[in-house]
C-alpha cells in the first residue's frame, strides 16, 4: 500500500467537506425534513400535472390586434444605446 502525502490546506479542506456531508446527511435523516420534502415534491406533482393539462395557445397573424395600439416610426431602426456593439 502506498503512502500518500496532501498538503495541511487540502486535508483542512476534505475534514470541512466530510462534515458538510455529514451535515446534509442528517438533514436527509430528520423525519421533519423528510416530511417537508414529500410535501414539497406532491406540490410539484400536482403543479406539473396542472401546468400539462392546460390548453395551449395559438398564435395566429393578427392575433394581436386592438392589444398592440402604437408602434413608434422608428421602430427598426438601431438603438442609439446600442452602436458601441455594432
Amino acid at each position: 500500500m502506498k503512502t500518500i502525502t496532501i498538503s495541511e490546506k487540502e486535508y483542512n479542506n476534505m475534514q470541512n467537506s466530510i462534515l458538510e456531508l455529514n451535515k446534509k446527511l442528517e438533514l436527509l435523516q430528520d423525519s421533519e425534513f423528510i416530511k417537508k420534502l414529500e410535501i414539497a415534491y406532491r406540490y410539484f406533482l400536482q403543479y406539473n400535472k396542472s401546468q400539462k393539462h392546460q390548453d395551449k395557445i395559438s398564435i395566429k397573424r393578427g392575433s394581436a390586434k386592438k392589444i398592440i395600439t402604437y408602434i413608434a416610426n422608428d421602430f427598426t431602426e438601431p438603438i442609439s444605446d446600442f452602436k458601441e456593439y455594432t
